[in-house]
């Protein structure tokens, strides 16, 4: 008897059944291709409808239908509902509970406990929270629901706890009914847009869903990082967003009326960054009780945030960058050319620059080089002292940590480094580029949280308003990566970091973390201590490539080949320009899936990175 027999039916539209009987059928395989992207327009080909309960079925076929039922498109669930006793019905609560993610159908194991008991458990790779929030669950989490049975009609049907319960979906089924999108908040003293990646359902509701969670406070980890133009109290006046030809009309409470003009375009800039990510949405207006309201220029609708004068942070791709060779000198080299790929035959100029710096003296470890390209900061060997060189000064900050961690700059004027202050406490200090003398001193900044964290590695994304951050316990153990807030003052100087929300938490093991671009990272890790340290891609609110199913590939086909000595790692543009340097000086250039040395040497420098 196969327990795990999938109890759905899939209807495919019969333009696409005729095309692929044309074909001669499906297709095993198929080319290499990119994944999708945040943002990409999804169109389903295939709905996927759930099986009532069979006459006669077990206790155990029961329950797999129920739960196998959560992949319901019809937003009442009917069909899962058929499988629970009458007075559980309003105990589903698969709009207000979590959502348990895991890989596949075959993952699901049930047992009998008792007579009228059963037990079903699966290996959980995350959890989505009704608020959207995806967070991934450590390797190997057992998630486990035990379920009563009572005869309903002669038929078993499931009794839910009185906690209630809400939906357990396989890998491939959470693709199909739920989508990442970025709501949009704003830099405090600029127009540059910050994402926050959440999960929704991507039924037809779906611009209705998105404006509510964009008409939402700022959430904790961004508070004071970022700004919204939507007033305190505003909510939508009636409970829809309709589209018509394209348009996506947001109509809003009176509460709205209390922004000014400069709030009311940001308010505008958000939505229209937020609902343009709808499939068919190409412009957004705004109404308050059903008037229009106007923008600024006198126009009634938006077609992009840009616009409106809001754009995200660039994060350029560079065809150089700046190699710290085994005896100090600093030279360019352009770190995607292969030596020996005779396909490679074009350099690009690699010539030296008149602001480039020409040696880093030995001891010097942990290179960085500012935005800007003319200041490079390091850490000493022991890690207790900080240095930068701006042309031919040289600036040695008094000590005032230890355990430093390698500097990173912003494109604000702002060093940062992590450290353990002198009464053992983990700290981050910030200083202003180009500053001299004491007053080239670093400060402290609050962050709380880490009282009884250390800083291994951070980072500040290109908008300034996040950073990653890598810690660990005073003993090295409980590594965790996390996204926070960077709070500014006057000047854009920074004040605080906000307790950050984690990522990337199957990572037992983590070395050094870069910023990709607005939505997606690279980290150098290990899920388990018996395998090697490999470069992976993340996404901010979305996970890491090679965790969990995609499509029919198994996971591991997703991941990037490990790096023996894997130390640092950076990036010259996107996930292609992944670079990778190992303890013995190796320089790997990111090569598909595999890794091809470019150079040698013990730094590569890449501005802001």
């Amino acid at each position: 008897m196969s327990t795990r027999r999938r109890l759905v039916s899939v209807l495919v539209a019969g333009v696409a059944a005729l095309m692929l009987f044309a074909c001669g059928g499906l297709p095993d395989h198929s080319p290499v291709t990119d994944g999708g992207r945040l943002g990409d327009s999804v169109v389903d080909p295939i709905r996927v409808i759930p099986q009532g309960p069979a006459e006669g079925a077990s206790q155990e076929r029961v329950v797999l239908g129920f739960i196998r039922a959560g992949e319901d498109y019809d937003e009442t669930h009917e069909t899962g509902r058929a499988y629970l006793a009458p007075a559980s019905a309003d105990l589903w609560r698969w709009s207000t509970e979590p959502v348990t993610v895991y890989d596949t159908a075959d993952d699901l194991r049930i047992r009998r406990i008792t007579p009228d008991t059963v037990e079903v458990s699966t290996v959980a790779v995350a959890q989505v929270s009704p608020e959207g929030r995806y967070r991934e669950l450590p390797f190997g989490t057992v998630a486990k629901m035990t379920f009563v049975l009572t005869k309903v009609g002669g038929e078993w049907r499931i009794e839910l706890p009185p906690t209630g319960f809400g939906l357990w979906l396989d890998s491939n089924a959470f693709d199909r009914l739920y989508v990442p999108r970025q709501i949009n908040y704003v830099t405090p003293s600029g127009r540059r847009l910050v994402p926050d990646i959440r999960w929704f359902s991507s039924g037809a509701k779906l611009a209705t869903t998105l404006a509510r969670a964009q008409l939402e406070p700022v959430p904790e980890y961004l508070a004071g990082a970022v700004a919204t133009g939507v007033p305190p109290g505003t909510l939508l006046a009636v409970n829809a967003v309709p589209i018509d030809a394209g348009l996506a009309t947001v109509n809003l409470n009176a509460a709205a009326l209390a922004a000014d003009p400069q709030e009311r375009t940001t308010m505008w800039a958000q939505l229209v960054a937020t609902l343009s990510q709808v499939p068919g949405v190409d412009s957004v207006a705004l109404s308050v009780e059903g008037t229009s309201l106007e923008l600024p220029d006198g126009g009634t609708s938006a077609t992009s945030a840009a616009e409106l004068d809001f754009e995200r942070a660039a994060y350029p791709n560079l065809a150089t960058a700046l190699l710290r060779g085994p005896e100090g000198r600093i030279s360019r080299i352009d770190p995607r050319y292969i030596p020996d790929d005779a396909i490679s035959k074009l350099h690009t100029d690699t010539r030296r620059r008149d602001d480039d710096p020409v040696n880093i003296p030995d001891g010097w470890r942990s290179l960085a080089l500012s935005v800007d390209g003319k200041e490079v900061a390091a850490i000493d060997g022991d890690r207790n002292y900080l240095s930068r060189w701006r042309g031919t000064d040289v600036v040695k900050a008094p000590r005032f940590a230890t355990e430093l961690s390698r500097p990173a700059y912003d494109d604000s004027g702002s060093l940062w480094v992590g450290g353990t202050d002198s009464r053992g406490i983990g700290r981050i200090w910030v200083m202003r580029t180009g500053e001299t003398g004491r007053g080239g001193m670093p400060t402290p900044i609050e962050a709380p949280w880490l009282a009884e964290r250390r800083v291994v590695a951070l980072t500040v994304a290109p908008d300034g308003a996040r950073l990653l951050v890598v810690t660990s316990a005073p003993d090295g153990s409980d590594v965790q990566l996390g996204v926070a807030g960077v709070v500014r003052g006057p000047n854009t100087v920074p004040l605080s970091v906000s307790a950050p929300l984690r990522q990337a938490a199957p990572l037992t093991l983590i070395r050094d973390v870069t910023w990709l671009d607005p939505d997606s990272f690279a980290v150098l890790g290990q899920i388990k201590a018996t395998e090697p340290v490999r470069p992976w891609i993340g996404h901010v609110g979305a996970g890491l490539d090679g965790v969990r199913r995609q499509g029919a590939r198994d996971p591991a086909t997703w991941r990037l080949a490990p790096v023996p000595k894997a130390r640092s790692i950076t990036s010259v543009g996107g996930p292609r320009g992944i670079l990778v340097i190992t303890e013995d000086g190796r320089v790997l250039a990111r090569a598909g899936s595999a890794w091809r040395q470019v150079a040698r040497g013990t730094d590569l420098l890449i501005p802001g990175h």
